[in-house]
Order: C-alpha cells, then structure tokens, then sequence
C-alpha cells in the first residue's frame, strides 16, 4: 500500500505540470551520505557516488532520472551493498529560477547485495545474493543556479528499500551544466516557510515527543478557489504501554501533500484540505519504514503585510507496520512571504 501512496503522491505534485515542448534540462555527476542504525540503534555514515539528469516540466517542476551506487552499506560486519536506478520528480512552489527550494519523491529500482547467514549441522557460512526490490524516497532541497549554464541541488530526505534493512536518512548533492531555456507554468503564486505544530492524540499507541517542525509549501492553481499544499515535517514521537529499546522512542519525516479548496475574503483565506500522508521512520525498531495514511482539516491563512501567517488543524490517520491504527489531531502554524514568480 505504501508503494501506490507514494506513487500516487508523486503523480498528484507533477499533476498540473505540463508535458508537452522542450524545456530548460540539467545533467552532472552526484554525491550522496546516507546514515543507516545497526540492531542497538547506533548510527553508521556512509558515502555513494552517481549522476542524474532533470529535465524541466514547467516553471514549476522537473521529472529526472538518477543513479547512485553505494559500495559498502554493512553496519554488522556483513556485506550490504545498493545501487539504486531512479526516477525523480521536483516540486517548486516558487519556480526553479535563482535559489529555488523544493520537495521531490523519487520510485526506483534497488539491487541489493546482502549477506545472510546458512547454518547446516554444526557449521555455518555466509551466502551472498543480489535482489531486485522498489525503493522509495521523499524530502526537500533547494537549487541554486548559477547564471544560465550551471545549477547546484542539494537535498534531505528519507529513503527506504522495502525488503532490505535499508531505511534511513539520506543527503544528496549534484552539481550539473544547464540547458535550453524556462517555459512558465500553469500555476499562479506560491510561497513556502518555517511551520510548527503539535500532535494531540485520539487513539493508538504513538504519541508526540515535542513539537513537530518542518516546512509548508503551498501554490494556487489557475482555479482561484484552489491550491495544492505540502508539508514536511520532522516528528520525534514515543511508543505508549509495554515496549523494549531501541524502538521506544522512534523517529519520522512526515511528508502530507495536499489539496486545498476554500474562499478568499479580504483579510486571506479559509480553506479545506485532504490528502495522503506518508511517515518514514529511520530509527531501529518495529516502525522502522513507511508507515501510510490519510489527514484532513481545516486551516486559514491571515495576511499582514509582506508575509502570510497559516494556522491549520487536521485528523491524521496512521496505520503502523504492525496494523495498529494511530489517530491525532496536528494543530500548527506556519509563517510565509507573500511569493509569486
């Protein structure tokens, strides 16, 4: 079920992106860390290398394609190593000119050489053998470009290999050459900033540790009563009744992607928002991966002067890998420039 979300979450940011005309496109070799725990919940850095090319879909997105190969991935001795063959997609709620932020989702292909251990009668040997699984990733970043003929993109996010123990936190950088020109999308304005919020619970097992903080990334469509919204937080959280470390006090990048329809009266804006949640927990435990859902609420926006002030309260449905159902109401704020192109 976490693939289709995700899939579809990637599918519903590129969805008012149009595909038609040759656009602005990069192209350059890529650097990539990636912190993976071992079974007591230490922590393991890692270094891969690869390139990717992005061709630009409109002022507001681009569509690539990238490839990462990490030669050594083991955090017990064993072997453990990953090449990833991807294809990415870049949300830009202010366009992709100067120093432009972004969230991205990335569907890819993972060959995974792992060992394991094959015990017979009193003997045991390590056996070696390579998978083809799905992997699946999300976050944000910004580009810089520099001038016309180069462009730098640095990103976070988290990134999972369903059937490995591969779940984890990783950073990326690419420096490329630019070509060919921008086209304007068919977006309207859009704006991003900082956003905070608290998650009081309904129901289940997951409760907040503190305060959840990440970014809120809207933009309107040509529809005035519309807007596809986003937001990425970071959510420290701790697991309720009987349980054993490492694992009781778990981690997760939430990543909600959404659509907002509502009015606008003079002083800003009142809307409805419903939409996919997906919450990747990188730390050791019986979380550890993608946990999948829904959220929906309400929120408004209040004008004062050059910037937005966003207060918003939704239901969050979690369905953890155990099956167990979480419920909470996300109550936040968030504080943006008044952006357009």
């Amino acid at each position: 079920m976490s693939r289709t979300i995700l899939l579809v979450t990637a599918l519903t940011l590129a969805s008012a992106l149009p595909l038609h005309a040759q656009r602005r496109f990069r192209v350059g070799p890529a650097i990539s860390s990636i912190s993976l725990e071992d079974l007591s919940g230490s922590g393991h850095g890692f270094t891969g290398y690869g390139g990717a090319v992005a061709l630009i879909t409109g002022d507001d997105g681009e569509s690539g394609l990238s490839v990462a190969r990490y030669g050594e991935l083991g955090t017990d001795g064993r072997v453990r190593r990953l090449t990833l063959y991807a294809l990415d997609s870049y949300y830009y709620p202010v366009g992709t000119r100067g120093i432009a932020p972004f969230a991205a989702t990335e569907l890819g292909l993972a060959r995974v050489t792992e060992s394991a251990s094959l015990c017979l009668l009193l003997s045991c040997t390590d056996t070696v053998s390579t998978s083809s699984q799905v992997a699946l990733a999300f976050g944000l970043g910004v580009r810089i470009n520099a001038g016309k003929d180069a462009a730098a993109v640095i990103e976070g996010r988290f990134l999972q290999v369903p059937e490995s123990q591969i779940q984890a936190l990783e950073a990326r950088a690419n420096v490329s050459i630019a070509l060919g020109s921008p086209r304007t999308g068919q977006f309207t304005a859009g704006t991003l900033g900082p956003a905070a919020s608290y998650l009081v619970p309904l129901s289940g097992p997951l409760r907040a540790l503190s305060p959840f903080v990440g970014v809120r990334f809207r933009r309107d469509t040509k529809k005035l009563s519309s807007s596809v919204g986003l937001e990425i937080d970071f959510a420290p959280m701790k697991v309720t009744g009987s349980c054993t470390d490492p694992g009781c006090r778990p981690a997760a990048i939430l990543f909600a992607p959404g659509y907002e329809a509502g009015v606008r009266p003079p002083w800003g804006r009142v809307y409805g928002e419903v939409g996919f949640l997906l919450a990747g927990f990188y730390t050791q435990g019986p979380d550890r991966g993608i946990a999948q859902g829904l959220h929906g609420g309400l929120g408004c926006d209040l004008a004062s002067g050059p910037t937005i002030w966003n207060f918003n309260a939704r239901l969050l449905w979690l369905q953890r890998k155990s099956g167990e159902n979480v419920f909470g109401v996300q109550v936040g704020a968030s504080l943006s420039p008044k952006l357009g192109r």
